[in-house]
């Protein structure tokens, strides 16, 4: 008969539980890698005891796909206009997506044509070739939305907003939409000498889903005048929808950690944590209100 390794075969016994119920880590969808919401998700990461996997996106749309295809994907950066649009497809969708946490943040709508083109508000887009975002884009949803409650007739121009630069000073678009928090990177490194402007945005119809809010001179060196413009609010979503107990445990946890660790994450973490707010009497959507599932 073979010698048995007992002092072995004990380790493994008392292991073998914890292999077994190994704690999988929740899901978080951010955004674009190295992007605000990336940066956020991977200060909330740093700072939970539950396991989280930060994933990158290429967006609030594409976020909102995953989170409700039938996957292991719950909790998402989402901007709130991209939620207001779905449930018009599907009415149902409150009881099935939640806002995880009253943490707000707000993305400016950038509107950029050309320095000294007459296109100077929002009402002389019409008949205008138009840079809308890509599909997968968040701000693809918004210059939509904006059309659509304006009725100003544009011709879209389906482009990444990355790209878009490029084709406005080549004169293959006149103008285009871009979604970002104050102030956005990629527009903040261009020089003074950039022949770009930013246009008003101004309609009593976005009032009642957009903020209001001024982007004021200076926040760029390319743009030395303030103009009008509304803001998108951003959220963390999580889908409730045949939500595990295990899972709901998970999230609980998270909401504890994310409130005890705010003020931390706020001297420490990404700049735009400074930015963030907890009330908006202008989001009309359920809360996830958490359990006693917490142990």
């Amino acid at each position: 008969m073979k010698n048995i390794n007992f002092k072995g075969l004990l380790v493994f016994i008392m292991l073998f539980p914890a292999m077994i119920f190994a704690q999988e880590p929740i899901k978080l969808l951010s955004g674009l890698e190295n992007g605000t919401y990336y940066h956020l998700a991977m200060d909330i990461a740093a700072n939970s005891t539950q396991p989280i996997e930060v994933m990158v996106s290429g967006g609030s749309v594409e976020n909102f796909n995953l989170v409700m295809e039938e996957n292991d994907i719950n909790i998402a950066f989402m901007q709130y206009d991209v939620l207001m649009t779905n449930k018009l497809i599907n009415s149902k969708l409150s009881d099935e997506v939640r806002v995880l946490f009253p943490l707000f943040l707000d993305e400016e709508i950038h509107l950029i044509s050309k320095k000294g083109s007459k296109i100077t508000q929002l009402k002389h887009l019409k008949g205008k070739k138009v840079g809308i975002g890509s599909i997968g884009q968040g701000a693809h949803v918004t210059a939509m939305n904006i059309k659509n409650k304006t009725g100003i007739d544009w011709e879209d121009v389906e482009i990444n907003s990355n790209d878009a630069l490029k084709a406005l000073l080549d004169g293959e678009i006149d103008a285009y939409f871009y979604v970002g928090g104050l102030p956005v990177k990629s527009l903040e490194v261009l020089a003074d000498t950039t022949q770009i402007q930013l246009v008003n945005i101004k309609h009593k119809s976005l009032k009642d889903t957009y903020k209001s809010k001024k982007i004021e001179g200076g926040t760029y060196k390319w743009q030395s005048k303030k103009v009008s413009t509304y803001a998108v609010p951003t959220l963390i979503v999580v889908k409730v929808k045949n939500m595990t107990p295990e899972l709901e445990k998970q999230v609980n946890k998270l909401l504890e950690d994310i409130n005890a660790n705010l003020q931390k994450m706020q001297k420490n973490g990404h700049p735009k944590w400074s930015s963030v707010y907890y009330q908006n009497q202008d989001i009309d959507w359920p809360y996830y209100y958490a359990k006693a599932r917490v142990d």
